[in-house]
């Protein structure tokens, strides 16, 4: 359990730069979850179809992106959510012409992505 509330703002918070800046990212974690915020430019190649073990919400909060979950296709826009179960291969990439804001909560926590949430170490002990 975090020993103290944890207050931040997003633009303070340190960003991982990824294939040259197609995508930054950074994230906050909670006890049984880990939270990244994507930012992630138009026109980048679209990951290759993966899955990991755990649930993800993707809430889009900017721009627009589309998501595959094993050929089943989602436009998710700003305001809107989708529910990836754990263990589906999918991938996603930005429709249009703007940057899209993509917030996605993994649970339980991916220790994978532990390092984006090192600025919260001294929260946790």
């Amino acid at each position: 359990m975090p020993s103290r509330a944890i207050h931040s703002v997003l633009d303070a918070l340190p960003r991982e730069s990824v294939d040259g800046g197609v995508l930054t990212r950074t994230a906050i974690r909670g006890d049984d979850c880990l939270i990244t915020i994507n930012w992630l430019q138009p026109h980048h190649e679209e990951q290759p179809y993966h899955s990991h073990p755990f649930d993800q919400i993707a809430f889009v909060f900017e721009g627009a992106m589309e998501f595959d979950l094993d050929g089943q296709l989602f436009i998710v826009g700003a305001g809107e959510v989708l529910q990836i179960p754990a263990s589906v291969p999918h991938t996603a990439r930005v429709v249009g012409d703007k940057v899209a804001l993509n917030i996605d909560v993994f649970a339980p926590v991916r220790a994978d992505y532990l390092y984006l949430a090192e600025h919260q170490a001294d929260a946790f002990g």
